[in-house]
């Protein structure tokens, strides 16, 4: 039986502050209009390259965004409020996970931000509230001083197969026999070590390396919270095919959603 898969994760662009805030409503100007108005210093380099803008959303928090990640940076004061488990080094907060943690912290301020219509309005304290329950359940569990139910959170089983798979080469695209290129019976699976953020273990791992591998189509499954692995023993690699890459850039927002975990 063929099967076809394209891209796990469709990379897009950081919102601008304008974007996370939604349209203005009315004729009173939006909070997040207001901050945009307001004279903010821009840090020049983050972590991840060159700050296209920043705005302080209050003192000591700046939003930034740079040409692929947006979040927080937190004065040396700010970030004394986080605990120790809620910290990172250097205080620069990423937009997939990290800045739950700043926003749950900071709660009376994130609660006066909406995040947008399709988020159905809720404040970014929301948001960020669930993203720490779903993606750091541990730390959200001493922060609120509650008991959370496993099965509750859809994300455990996801962080729990990661770990234990950390430094295996995890499954996130494949071509099946309908393609001229790949054997019959045979799938061509592309693999990352660890798998693709924000699953993967590995920090960066947006950027790690890829391989692909030829796998019989009748032992591959795929499924939420249990990608397939490579079994180097079993699973032979292989060259990238010539026209792999081209294919993926045309179709992954088509497909996008096929490899979702």
């Amino acid at each position: 039986m063929p099967y076809f898969f394209d891209r796990l994760e469709v990379e897009s662009p950081p919102l601008t502050l304008a974007e996370i805030g939604g349209a203005d409503q009315g004729p009173t100007p939006s909070l997040w209009s207001r901050l945009a108005a307001r004279p903010s210093p821009k840090p020049a380099l983050s972590p991840w390259g060159e700050v296209a803008d920043a705005r302080e959303i209050a003192p000591g928090i700046m939003w930034f965004a740079t040409q692929t990640r947006s979040g927080y940076q937190l004065s040396p004061s700010r970030q004394k409020a986080l605990p120790r488990y809620l910290r990172t080094e250097d205080r620069w907060y990423e937009d997939t996970t990290e800045w739950a943690a700043v926003a749950v912290v900071f709660d009376r301020i994130f609660d006066r931000m909406p995040s947008g219509a399709a988020t159905g309005h809720q404040s970014l304290y929301e948001i960020g509230k669930e993203t720490l329950r779903q993606w750091k359940p541990e730390e959200y569990e001493a922060w609120f001083q509650t008991t959370l139910d496993p099965d509750e959170i859809w994300g455990l089983a996801v962080m729990q197969f990661h770990r234990l798979h950390a430094d295996h080469w995890i499954v996130i695209d494949v071509f099946d026999d309908r393609h001229a290129f790949v054997p019959a019976g045979h799938l061509h699976a592309r693999a990352k070590r660890g798998g693709d953020p924000p699953y993967s273990a590995e920090a960066g791992g947006a950027k790690a390396l890829s391989r692909w591998f030829r796998v019989h189509a009748h032992e591959f499954t795929h499924r939420r919270g249990r990608p397939f692995h490579i079994d180097p023993v079993k699973h032979p690699e292989i060259d990238e095919p010539n026209c792999a890459a081209r294919f993926l850039d045309a179709n992954h927002a088509e497909f996008g959603e096929a490899f979702a975990m």
